[in-house]
C-alpha cells in the first residue's frame, strides 16, 4: 500500500548560512527567500492537485534546512499493518535538533516511535533509505550521511528486504539526488554516482531503467523528482532531458520551479515526507 499524506514544512526560516554540501558554497549571496516561499507553495500545490493530503509541521526558528522533510524521519508500516517510524541522527550539526519536532509529530498521529541504537552514528531517512512498498524493499545508500550499518537494523524492525549501495560522488551526497523509485517496474539512475557493481546491482532489480547523466543531474537535481503515484512525476523545470525520457516512457511529467531549494543542495524529493 502507498502512502497518501504528504508532510511539508514551510521555509519560514530556511537559508542557506553555513556549508553543509558542496551546493552551499555562495553563502546568502543570491537567495531569494521569497521566491522560495512561492516555489514551496506550488509545490505544495501541485499534491494537492494530485489528491493527496498535505500536512504541514511547524517551522522552528534557527533550523534553516527543516523545509528538507525527507530527512528527519522513516515512516512505513510494518508487516501486520501498524504504523511505525525510525528517527534520524543527522550528520550536521545544524540538523540535529530537527529531530525531537518529527517525534512530537508522529506521536501525535499514532505512530510507534523507533530509535536508532548508540552504535549507528548517522542516519538521514529517506535521504538515503528509499522504499519500495509494493514490494517491501529498502534501498538504501551510505557513505556521507547515512552508516552502512543502520541497514541492519532496519532489515530487523521493517522486515523489509534491503538493498545497500556505497555513494561515491560528493556532488550526490543522498540516494535521493541519484535514485529515483517511479514504480516497482521503473528506476531514474544515474551511474556516476555509483560503483559499477553497485549500478549493476540496483538495475536487477527493475525491469526499466531510466539513466540520468551527471552533468544533467548535477545542474537540475534531476534524480531528486518524485513520483507519488507510478505515473506522475514531479521534476525541477530545468531537468529537459529528463522530463523528455520520462514522457517516452509513459509518465505524466509535472515541472516546478526549485531554483532556491537547490542552492542548498535539495530540490522536489528532500522538501517533502509521504506517511500513512
Amino acid at each position: 500500500m502507498l502512502p497518501l499524506k504528504v508532510l511539508m514544512c514551510e521555509p519560514k526560516y530556511f537559508d542557506i548560512n553555513y556549508i553543509g554540501n558542496e551546493y552551499m558554497t555562495n553563502l546568502n549571496a543570491d537567495f531569494d527567500k521569497h521566491l522560495a516561499l512561492n516555489q514551496w507553495n506550488s509545490l505544495k500545490s501541485i499534491y494537492e492537485n494530485l489528491g493527496l493530503e498535505v500536512r504541514t509541521i511547524t517551522p522552528a526558528e534557527n533550523l534553516v534546512d527543516m523545509v528538507f522533510t525527507a530527512n528527519q524521519s522513516l515512516p512505513f508500516l510494518s508487516i501486520d499493518g501498524v504504523k511505525k517510524v525510525v528517527l534520524s541522527k543527522m550528520r550536521n550539526e545544524q540538523r540535529k535538533n530537527e529531530v525531537p519536532f518529527f517525534k512530537d509529530f508522529y506521536l501525535k498521529e499514532g505512530y510507534e516511535v523507533i530509535e536508532l541504537p548508540e552504535n549507528i552514528s548517522y542516519f538521514e531517512s529517506m535521504g538515503d533509505a528509499i522504499i519500495d512498498y509494493n514490494r517491501k524493499i529498502i534501498f538504501g545508500g551510505f557513505g556521507y550521511r547515512t552508516h552502512e550499518n543502520v541497514y541492519d537494523f532496519l532489515k530487523e524492525v521493517t522486515g523489509y528486504e534491503t538493498v545497500k549501495v556505497n555513494l561515491m560522488n560528493k556532488f550526490f551526497y543522498h540516494l535521493d539526488t541519484c535514485f529515483s523509485l517511479l514504480n516497482s517496474e521503473t528506476a531514474l539512475i544515474c551511474p556516476e554516482a555509483f560503483s559499477g557493481e553497485d549500478f549493476k546491482k540496483l538495475t536487477q532489480y527493475f525491469n526499466e531503467i531510466i539513466t540520468v547523466s551527471a552533468e544533467e543531474n548535477k545542474n537540475s537535481f534531476a534524480c531528486n523528482c518524485h513520483c507519488p503515484d507510478g505515473r506522475n512525476v514531479v521534476i525541477e523545470k530545468k531537468a529537459n532531458s529528463t522530463a523528455f525520457l520520462l514522457t517516452e516512457n509513459g509518465f505524466n511529467v509535472i515541472e516546478t520551479d526549485t531554483s532556491e531549494f537547490m542552492k542548498s543542495g535539495g530540490s522536489v524529493f528532500c522538501m517533502k515526507m509521504m506517511y500513512f
